[in-house]
């Protein structure tokens, strides 16, 4: 019998297919179930929301701007207090809300997620991850089951929980179009506050990686979402490394146009005054291949 938990899971989603469903029913289903699923369908034309859902989910619908504003719109209509983001393509098994309610309580103010596996060999993945490259790859980190919680550099966005007010109060993902990088620049700006970013070996989820998505991918919000996160975040050399980096690909030129639309640099500048931890220091620690010195 599920226990439900005080908890709503936001499911952004596109054209997904039946793998929302079955995300669905694996939540509705579990030993830990939440007290509310909010599905945000961002733009679909694939039918994948047009059935009858359980009586916890909810389904809300917008023109299609990407996953940050999906789970932000998710957010804020949210009336549980913890948030937990996850992907349309995800199956939980046994306490895995406990766990992270558990750190979310003893930590208020972080962001946590769960040990992630693939769903298709069971192969086990990792527990949060750290920056590999100057495009902002990340590489997960192993941890065992009984390791306990453990600091990291990132949570994927795949699965991420954290309370609500806090949230709301960091002003929630940046206005990122299409998919890509929104959560290295969530970790980045929550470190830089103060904030502890923390992964739950205990918390199990799998997830299912696929070589190829179900849409056609947006490469230029990609690239332009990778140089609005270097513009924000980085300076001198790592900053002239990403844009560097970035200069290969054919988009270079209209993602970088877009990314200096907005004022970026004096919303760096604002970033810069108000951290708790400088940015370097994130560096040092959670990206040394892809930032050195």
């Amino acid at each position: 019998m599920s226990r439900d938990q005080p908890v709503s899971v936001v499911i952004s989603t596109f054209q997904e297919g039946d793998a929302l469903a079955a995300t669905v029913a694996s939540l509705d289903e579990a030993e830990d179930a939440p007290h509310e699923i909010i599905v945000v369908d961002d733009g679909s034309t694939d039918g994948s929301c047009d059935r009858a859902w359980p009586a916890r989910v909810r389904v809300l619908r917008q023109a299609h701007h990407g996953i940050a504003a999906a789970r932000n719109r998710g957010a804020r209509v949210a009336t549980q207090p913890v948030v937990v983001f996850l992907d349309a393509h995800c199956a939980v098994e046994g306490p895995w809300l406990r766990p992270l309610l558990r750190v979310l309580g003893e930590a208020p103010r972080a962001l946590v997620g769960p040990a992630v596996r693939d769903a298709d060999d069971r192969r086990y993945v990792g527990c949060g991850a750290e920056i590999v490259d100057e495009l902002f790859t990340y590489r997960w980190r192993r941890a065992a089951a009984d390791e306990g919680v453990v600091e990291v550099g990132l949570v994927p966005g795949g699965c991420l929980a954290v309370r609500r007010d806090t949230f709301m109060a960091a002003g929630g993902f940046a206005d990122f179009e299409g998919f890509g990088v929104e959560d290295v620049e969530l970790a980045l700006r929550w470190w830089r506050a103060g904030h502890p970013l923390l992964g739950v070996p205990e918390s199990l989820v799998t997830h299912r990686f696929r070589a190829t998505a179900p849409y056609r991918p947006d490469h230029r919000a990609w690239l332009q979402n990778v140089l609005r996160t270097a513009l924000l975040h980085l300076s001198g050399d790592q900053l002239r490394a990403c844009v560097s980096a970035c200069t290969r690909f054919e988009l270079f030129g209209p993602a970088i146009a877009t990314a200096l639309a907005k004022p970026w640099m004096e919303l760096h500048r604002q970033l810069a005054e108000t951290e708790h931890r400088p940015v370097e220091e994130y560096l040092r620690r959670w990206a040394p291949k892809a930032f050195p010195g």
